[in-house]
């Protein structure tokens, strides 16, 4: 029927558009992989009860901003009989140095309004009520 479109319809347009813009290549979603933070995961694994092991893995996180996929390392090995204590505990240190580096960035306070820009808007006020009282009650 002439209505219908066959499967491999949209193969065939998209060869037409490779022929003027070139081939089309497909983006990949996922991020770049940190070779240090690779290493340092094998580091760990390989010497679970190696304390500076995993200090230097969090560090490393931390410094890189990658904590929510250490963060993710760690809590896959949580259900391990073996892993999942030191797991759950660095999971906890995890979570606080994330929460330190929230509170680090936090906004500063405000500072005071200069007496300058404080006293301009006092007599802007001013002069508009007086404006105001006199349009009200200074026409007779």
């Amino acid at each position: 029927m002439l209505g219908e479109r066959r499967a491999g319809d949209h193969l065939a347009r998209l060869g037409h558009a490779e022929a003027i813009i070139g081939p089309v290549v497909p983006v990949a979603d996922e991020e770049p992989k940190d070779v240090v933070l690779e290493a340092l995961w094998k580091r760990v694994l390989e010497a679970w009860d190696d304390e500076k092991a995993h200090a230097a893995l969090i560090e490393h996180a931390v410094r890189e901003q990658r904590l929510p996929e250490t963060a993710g390392r760690y809590r896959a090995l949580i259900d391990d009989p073996e892993k999942g204590a030191r797991a759950k505990k660095k999971l906890d240190a995890i979570v606080l140095a994330a929460t330190q580096m929230l509170m680090a960035m936090k906004t500063p306070k405000p500072g005071k309004v200069p007496i300058g820009i404080t006293l301009t808007a006092f007599g802007i006020c001013a002069v508009l009520l007086t404006w105001l009282g006199w349009a009200l009650w200074g026409h007779h």
